[in-house]
């Protein structure tokens, strides 16, 4: 009897230690969490087993313990997890760029503007040249385009070359266009971009003057571009973005981009989009993919923006009789670009902002697209449009790509531009359905980075300060599913990776994050405190609070 219970109780370990070691051995597990799996159901799981940068499976706690088994066990303590976020256009250079800049937004004067410059130049005394973003003229009592007459007196010998809000204007004292080689009388010079009174340079320069200021007078060189390029993707860590699409590229920053892919040090999902420069069609000839660097978009340009009056509209400005706003390249050499894009295999990314310009480059894009297709031709931003324009993303299957804090930001002074035209503005649910789905972002550092604020003034149509009460023109707010999608599976589908990432399901990378207020279902209020407290790429930690 004695010898019957000692082989019984054999077996049962032997049978208990079987049953263990039939668990998959993987890298990392996460437990007891509220999971925003964002698949096509939209469910909530409560765990999953991530092997090899992948989910492996998804479903509850019960079923992940009985099945795995790792040395890295998350328990997320019924804490809310969330697919990595997407910005779906962002500019990681420039957000790099103003992390070592002046920060000028929210400031209600031009005297605030130059004594931020001042603080900023103080805590840096031995820069040679001062860059500063974020103004814009419309929250200051006159709502009129400043001069520098100030930043002349505050800086008379030091470069100071500061971007307005949207990026397409800058301030610039004397100092900086005299370093620029700027001459009022030079008859190549494109006066309709450059603010002139009484025979001189007020120092603001707009869209392509604009550029070149920003290029030719940037705090970046060749040898800190790296270091800068890793500061944003940083912050990106910091606010949840595990991928970004970066909306204009020149060559050099691309390459610096796909060398710190190749020696693991760039983790962020980057989706490249080359400008129209000589050099990139030269180099950049075909689409590819280096490590986490993909390259496949071209980005364009139909106009400027609506706050510099830059947009390009079909009717006047309602604020300015006479002027409907500017093309930033010509008609005919945006259309030769299109062409070598649809001849070379690439997409097109399209800035527009005005009716005019998004009625533009859809005619154009027709001319190629034909009718419905898969080839992911895009408009970005996609501010004001034509009812007679808005069924044009359907017919040529063309994506609407939006930034929601673009219309809570605007929304106070947008109508002195537009006038009853406003109702043709920032139409996210109008353009979300034409396809089904609609990708958005941020456009940082024009807006804030952090893409919780996406969601907030996607769903609720107000500003930080929870105005307007009632939100603005809420016909076209997106649900709060509709707008986490947007952030998440809309936007990887935006580059044709709806199957590798934006979603947390077996088999597709695990990338996700962990937040201290579920936002999802937070009251109103308390929606723009939720920080990110854990972010992942492919299974590694890569940011924590």
């Amino acid at each position: 009897m004695k010898y019957l219970k000692t082989i019984a109780a054999v077996l049962a370990g032997m049978a208990f230690f079987q049953s263990c070691t039939m668990k998959t051995n993987v890298d990392l597990i996460g437990i007891n969490g509220k999971v925003y799996t964002v698949d096509s159901a939209f469910s909530i799981a409560e765990a999953f087993a991530v092997k090899d940068g992948k989910f492996l499976f998804v479903g509850t706690t019960e079923e992940v313990q009985k099945n795995y088994t790792s040395d890295n066990v998350i328990d997320f303590k019924g804490g809310a997890v969330y697919p990595g976020l997407i910005d779906a256009h962002c500019h990681l250079l420039e957000l790099g760029q103003n992390l070592m800049s002046a920060d000028l937004r929210g400031c209600r004067s031009l005297e605030e503007v130059v004594d931020r410059v001042k603080a900023f130049h103080s805590c840096h005394p031995n820069l040679k040249l001062i860059t500063g973003a974020g103004w814009d003229q419309n929250l200051w009592p006159d709502k009129s385009f400043p001069d520098n007459t100030l930043l002349n007196e505050a800086f008379p010998e030091i470069p100071v070359c500061l971007s307005r809000i949207d990026g397409h204007a800058v301030l610039a004292n004397d100092a900086a266009i005299r370093a620029m080689g700027l001459d009022i009388n030079d008859k190549y010079l494109n006066r309709g971009e450059c603010k002139i009174l009484n025979g001189r340079f007020t120092g603001v320069f707009m869209e392509n003057t604009c550029v070149r200021f920003k290029t030719d007078l940037s705090p970046v060189n060749a040898d800190s571009l790296s270091d800068v390029l890793l500061e944003a993707q940083m912050e990106c860590f910091r606010y949840g973005l595990t991928s970004v699409c970066d909306a204009e590229e020149e060559y050099p920053t691309l390459q610096a981009l796909i060398s710190l892919a190749e020696d693991g040090k760039l983790l962020l999902k980057v989706d490249a989009w080359p400008l129209p420069t000589q050099e990139n069609f030269e180099k950049v000839a075909q689409p590819f993919t280096r490590k986490n660097v993909k390259v496949d978009t071209y980005k364009l340009y139909r106009d400027g923006a609506l706050g510099s009056r830059g947009s390009l509209l079909k009717e006047d400005y309602s604020d300015m009789p006479g002027t409907k706003g500017l093309e930033f390249y010509a008609y005919d050499r945006f259309k030769s670009y299109c062409q070598w894009c649809y001849e070379h295999g690439f997409r097109v990314a399209t800035h527009c902002i005005g009716d005019s310009a998004v009625a533009s480059a859809l005619d154009v894009y027709a001319e190629f697209l034909k009718g419905e297709n898969n080839l992911g031709w895009r408009i970005e931003h996609a501010q004001t449009v034509a009812d007679e324009d808005i069924d044009k993303f359907s017919r040529y299957s063309v994506i609407p790509s939006v930034q929601p804090t673009h219309c809570t930001s605007d929304m106070f002074w947008a109508k002195d531009r537009l006038g009853d035209r406003i109702r043709t503005g920032y139409r996210y649910k109008d353009l979300l359905n034409q396809l089904g789905w609609i990708p958005s972002g941020t456009d940082f550092p024009i807006e804030s980075v952090n893409p919780i604020y996406t969601f907030f003034a996607a769903v609720f149509r107000k500003n930080l300060e929870f105005k307007p009460e009632e939100g603005f023109q809420m016909e076209n707010a997106l649900t709060k599913e509709e707008a986490l999608r947007s952030m998440t599976i809309w936007a990887a589908k935006s580059t044709s990776e709806e199957a590798q990432k934006g979603s947390i399901e077996t088999g597709k990378a695990a990338d996700f994050i962990t937040t201290d207020i579920d936002f999802y279902i937070a009251e109103e209020k308390k929606v723009p405190k939720a920080r990110v407290t854990g972010t992942w790429i492919n299974g590694e930690k890569v940011f924590s609070l």
